[in-house]
């Protein structure tokens, strides 16, 4: 065997066994912030915001509840044309498109 073929094989198995062995790194880390979390799950601490969220969480429940139905929106009044005021009306503008 050649110097070259052999200096390629150590280069081979040195990056093949670096990428196995980080890949082995990574899934201990992983494994151990998971145990981790199932060890600390008793002594959770409720949360300084826990009661914000959960209103913000039975707001959105609910709102979801009647999202499809059109019947409950009360935003829509069919007298209010207020919307209309906003409306770009030609006599509003002079040539060049500038607005009186």
């Amino acid at each position: 065997m050649s110097f070259a073929s052999r200096a390629a094989d150590v280069a081979h198995k040195t990056a093949v066994t670096g990428i196995f062995g980080l890949f082995l790194w990574q899934g201990f880390q992983l494994g151990g912030q998971m145990l981790l979390g199932v060890v600390d799950e008793d002594k959770k601490k409720e949360h300084p915001q826990a009661g914000f969220i959960h209103m913000l969480k039975d707001k959105y429940a609910e709102e979801y509840k009647t999202y499809f139905d059109t019947g409950h929106r009360n935003w829509y009044d069919k007298d209010d044309n207020s919307h209309l005021k906003d409306i770009p009306r030609p006599q509003d503008y002079q040539p060049g498109g500038k607005r009186n």
